[in-house]
């Protein structure tokens, strides 16, 4: 027989009939192990098979009885007569997943631990995400994130990626049209409906990934992939859980709560923004929907484990009766949205056309002397002070445009 244990499932086959036995779905309930089982007929002809499996169910790996009652079923259903030993094999797989589990992995010595790769990022249009962990991008309904994680996955399929959508809002035809106005000559984008929770479709999503050999996806939406209310610490640690099985770089759509946090966290969630190596939140130019014609989004990232904040993003959101495109605007020359810029950021874009004064930069930007004379010195790398030689009067200035 031979055992093989794999990230999330275990199987025992026999070379010699094909009989496989294949245990997946593991977890503890009152202190047995429980796992879903499935045995394959393999070359038992005579079998009640359905598909080639003669059976197909929960079962408990801890219980002797169970295992009685199994190994009857199975002999019943392979109509073997007492020729092959369901019995024995049942046990040994039941011995050798209840001792893998006990085992677990062993302890490593660090020094002796592969350096790991690269921290990969992908970039569209200044949008910077890992390729391999997860980023979340969140905010208010209708402010284009399913556009926008739509745009991303034709993009990174337009360079040879292979990526999909696992999707709990839209339909498959109404993707297909978005994909469509976004690129026309569509990229290979595969979709996955799902319908249940994350946590009950991710063994599913599992093999989808591995079977079509995946290397990015997107999640539409993390909300209605919960089993519970999304702001539930449980919940957002469940669902990360389920994206580790699946194993594969991931952007993540998620909405906002009403509470403080509601433009800092994923549902107001420290779980939610700790769970990620990336977030960023999509604010709108304007509180009104997006209509035809041309709207405009700011996406400022909020969290970057894997490297350093990367500058806010500003894009206009053009619809024709046909398509719909993206083109990157300047956050800092869109009143909406400059006010959320950082403070450095704002004057930074001030100081684009020249040195000012600590007093017209405040009258400008609505700020005190104070906070933007520290803002300057904190930031010495950006900002300097130079001197004009006919007044002598003191002016802030970006460090890659002195003039006086």
């Amino acid at each position: 027989m031979i055992f093989r244990a794999m990230e999330s499932a275990y199987s025992l086959a026999s070379a010699e009939t094909g009989i496989e036995f294949y245990v997946d779905r593991l977890r503890r309930e009152r202190h047995e192990l429980i796992g879903e089982l499935s045995v394959s007929a393999g070359m038992l002809s005579s079998s009640r098979a359905v598909d080639g499996v003669l059976s197909a169910g929960s079962f408990n790996l801890s219980n002797p009885r169970a295992r009685a009652e199994r190994a009857t079923l199975l002999g019943e259903r392979a109509r073997t007569n007492g020729k092959v030993d369901w019995h024995g094999m049942l046990e040994e797989v039941c011995q050798r997943i209840l001792t893998a589990e006990r085992t677990g992995r062993p302890s490593v010595v660090l020094r002796d631990v592969p350096r790991p790769a690269a921290d990969l990022h992908h970039v569209l249009d200044g949008f910077q995400v890992p390729q391999q962990h997860g980023t979340i991008l969140f905010g208010d309904g209708g402010t284009a994130k399913s556009y926008f994680a739509l745009y991303l996955l034709g993009s990174l399929a337009s360079v040879g990626w292979r990526v999909a959508l696992f999707d709990w809002e839209l339909d498959a035809a109404q993707h297909r049209l978005r994909l469509e106005r976004l690129f026309g000559e569509m990229p290979d984008v595969r979709y996955v409906r799902c319908d249940r929770p994350l946590i009950y479709e991710a063994d599913r999503l599992q093999k989808i990934a591995k079977t079509d050999k995946l290397d990015y996806l997107v999640y539409d939406s993390a909300g209605y992939a919960c089993s519970g209310k999304p702001e539930d610490a449980e919940q957002a640690l469940a669902y990360f859980r389920a994206v580790r099985q699946i194993g594969v770089g991931s952007l993540h759509i998620a909405h906002i709560s009403k509470g403080d946090n509601a433009e800092h966290k994923p549902f107001g969630s420290s779980f939610w923004h700790n769970s990620a190596r990336s977030t960023w939140f999509v604010k709108p130019a304007s509180d009104g929907p997006l209509l035809s014609g041309v709207t405009t989004i700011g996406l400022f990232n909020r969290k970057a484990n894997l490297g350093p904040l990367q500058p806010a993003l500003g894009f206009d959101v053009t619809f024709t009766d046909t398509t719909t495109q993206f083109t990157r605007v300047n956050v800092a020359d869109v009143d909406d949205l400059a006010s959320a810029l950082p403070l450095w950021q704002r004057m930074k874009a001030a100081l684009r056309t020249g040195p000012l004064t600590l007093a017209s930069l405040s009258e400008q930007l609505g700020v005190k002397v104070d906070s933007l004379d520290r803002t300057a010195r904190r930031k010495s790398l950006v900002f300097t002070k130079v001197t004009n030689f006919e007044d002598r009067i003191a002016r802030i200035a970006l460090v890659d445009h002195r003039a006086s």
